[in-house]
């Protein structure tokens, strides 16, 4: 494999390995927001969602869940420009690294694209970290 080839195939492994975290974030979110609202409304109605409700969910469904339970909007946007490139991250990235003759074009303006997907995914990340922390501490100062 080609020196460039590797590379890419280096990024676009470790920009699944980010989304996968992402996607991992929002079912913790999600599943201690549930977990809030099961405290908060106790016996008065029945409130049986959990995390285990959104461990199977893909990150567009797990999205539309978040956005229901935060209202950071600045956030909901730029987690929803993410969901084309993760599909084209997860379905047709490593494509371009099979083979003996990679389009070369192609695989450097991917591989340009991935350097700005990184720094926004990993920005994102630290916002939702900081989303959840912010949820956590009214859920412990409720509790």
């Amino acid at each position: 494999m080609k020196k460039e080839q590797e590379f890419y195939r280096e990024r676009t492994v470790g920009l699944l390995t980010n989304f996968q975290l992402l996607e991992l974030s929002l079912k913790m979110y999600i599943g201690k927001s549930y977990d809030f609202i099961h405290a908060l409304v106790g016996d008065r109605i029945h409130f049986d969602f959990s995390i285990e409700d959104v461990e199977n969910y893909p990150l567009e469904r797990l999205l539309n869940t978040f956005v229901k339970l935060n209202d950071n909007k600045e956030l909901h946007k730029r987690l929803n420009k993410l969901r084309n490139q993760r599909n084209y991250i997860a379905h047709e990235a490593l494509i371009i690294t099979i083979g003996n003759n990679p389009n070369m074009d192609t695989l450097h303006e991917k591989a340009r694209e991935f350097f700005e997907l990184e720094d926004e995914l990993s920005d994102c990340l630290k916002v939702l970290v900081a989303e959840f922390e912010k949820l956590h501490m009214k859920y412990v100062a409720n509790a």
